[in-house]
């Protein structure tokens, strides 16, 4: 399980705070809630998972205990998007707070610009010890999501055909990016870091066991669906045997091991909290819980992500909790995920005369109980040739245009949550809409001229990882994590 030290000290912005093309004041106002010292603060992006796949997002399985504990004692935002449906644009988004036109960061072979600062990058500046753990392979050191951080840890298996890790998952070490049970691992390896953590503290972490294949332990496949003897095994599930076609009762249990896989993590999370309290590490901790991306299960006739940008790979959740966070609020209000950066800066004594070069709003308010901003979510798949965009408003539609091709879809989301009834060009909303995507996108592109040299850079990835990639389907072929 490597280690990498990644400690990079950079200036804190000095930009002004950049939003769809121009300059605004700093945000939020005022600062975080109050308290005696610097928060810690556990920031943890659960890969692949769904906002409705939670007990406190709609589920009525039993998926999510502890999480839904979580937004309990904390606030819970309702509607967060991502700006993608996968992995390595929507975690530079999370680390950068810019759009994924203004961060650069959208196809493989990329890696995040060294002249970003991140906000690990930013905290390190606070004086804060910055650690972070992770499970897939998108968030490898090559990519550049590791700026700021003064260890990253892998918790891939090996891909030694010797490792004793490698021998216990099932399968071959061929296919470890599919089979790979990293929640275990990383729960091990966040004990470890405990260790000799000292406050404050950020602690970045990416579970990875919810993404595709869906194999948890028997005992959550016996919970979640007894008695199935289909052939349907979790296994393989971006091949041609898991299809549209799928009888129902297929279809039924392959939600029913994603949702195990959910209630394993849920379970692997109590775990590591549990670990973190015994170490008397959460006193004065602010949580956050997110993902980067949710998952398809045929609502549009496809599967996975990193095929479309409709709210089922869009919409994820995202749970608030620590001192001065306001308990048991749910916020229905719309939020991005690039709003935590500027959240997160604030709550960590960053003041608010201080300018962040970011795009995201400062969600402060919203945990205080007050009446805080939405915004317009600019989505964007442009990995693998794809020019594909879309812009959800706060207003109540959503549009999405495909450049290549030259074809929008424009949704009422009001009267078609669901997204199964575009409008045509004809709706009076379709010009406003068609603008406001034009507008949001040039101006993100502009910020990144702004930006100077802020562009992505030339990714060196080891051979292994890019191996994994192939076996997940996402180097090559339109299709990913």
């Amino acid at each position: 399980m490597p280690a990498f030290r990644t400690r990079r000290l950079a200036p804190v912005a000095s930009l002004a705070l950049l939003a769809c093309g121009k300059a605004e004041a700093p945000t939020g106002g005022a600062p975080g809630p109050a308290v005696r010292e610097l928060p810690n603060i556990v920031l943890v992006s659960i890969d692949s998972l769904r906002a409705d796949a939670l007990g406190c997002g709609g589920s009525a399985r039993d998926t999510s205990p502890f999480l839904d504990a979580l937004a309990a004692r904390g606030v819970r935002f309702a509607n967060a998007f991502s700006t993608t449906s996968w992995t390595m644009p929507a975690h530079a988004a999370l680390f950068t707070g810019l759009w994924d036109s203004t961060h650069g960061l959208v196809d493989n072979g990329q890696r995040l610009s060294d002249a970003h600062v991140t906000l690990a990058e930013l905290l390190l500046t606070r004086g804060y010890a910055t650690a972070g753990v992770y499970g897939g392979p998108y968030l490898h050191p090559a990519f550049g999501l590791a700026q700021g951080f003064d260890s990253w840890t892998s918790c891939m298996a090996s891909t030694e055909s010797d490792d004793e890790r490698a021998r216990a998952i099932a399968g071959s070490p061929t296919s470890l990016a599919h089979t790979d049970v990293t929640g275990p691992t990383t729960r091990a390896a966040v004990a470890r870091w405990a260790e000799t953590a000292r406050a404050p503290y950020f602690l970045f972490v990416h579970l990875w066991d919810v993404h595709y294949d869906y194999l948890p332990p028997r005992e959550y496949v016996e919970r979640f669906d007894p008695g199935y003897d289909g052939p349907i095994d979790g296994r393989d599930v971006m091949g041609p045997r898991v299809s549209a076609t799928l009888a129902p009762r297929d279809r039924e249990h392959l939600r029913a091991l994603y949702d195990a896989e959910v209630r394993f993590t849920d379970d692997v999370l109590r775990g590591m909290f549990a670990d973190l309290e015994a170490r008397g590490l959460l006193a004065n901790t602010i949580v956050v819980v997110t993902a980067d991306h949710g998952e398809e299960f045929f609502e549009h006739g496809g599967k996975g992500h990193q095929r479309t940008l409709f709210d089922e790979v869009v919409r994820v959740p995202l749970l608030v909790a620590g001192p001065g966070v306001a308990a048991g609020r749910v916020v229905s209000e719309q939020v991005r995920l690039i709003d935590l950066y500027p959240t997160l800066a604030r709550l960590a004594g960053v003041p608010a005369s201080e300018e962040l070069a970011v795009q995201g709003h400062d969600l402060g308010p919203f945990l205080r109980g007050e009446q805080g901003s939405a915004g317009d979510a600019l989505l964007e798949l442009l990995v693998d040739r794809r020019r594909e965009r879309g812009l959800r408003r706060v207003a109540g539609t959503k549009l999405l245009y495909d450049g290549a091709t030259g074809r929008g879809e424009l949704y009422d989301l009001g009267a078609d949550p669901l997204e199964l009834h575009a409008l045509g060009a004809d709706a009076p909303a379709w010009e406003g809409s068609m603008d406001a995507l034009r507008h949001t996108t040039a101006g993100a592109e502009r910020v990144r001229e702004l930006l100077g040299q802020r562009t992505s850079d030339a990714a060196e990835v080891p051979e292994d990882v890019l191996q994994r990639l192939r076996e997940l389907g996402y180097v090559g072929n339109r299709g990913g994590d």
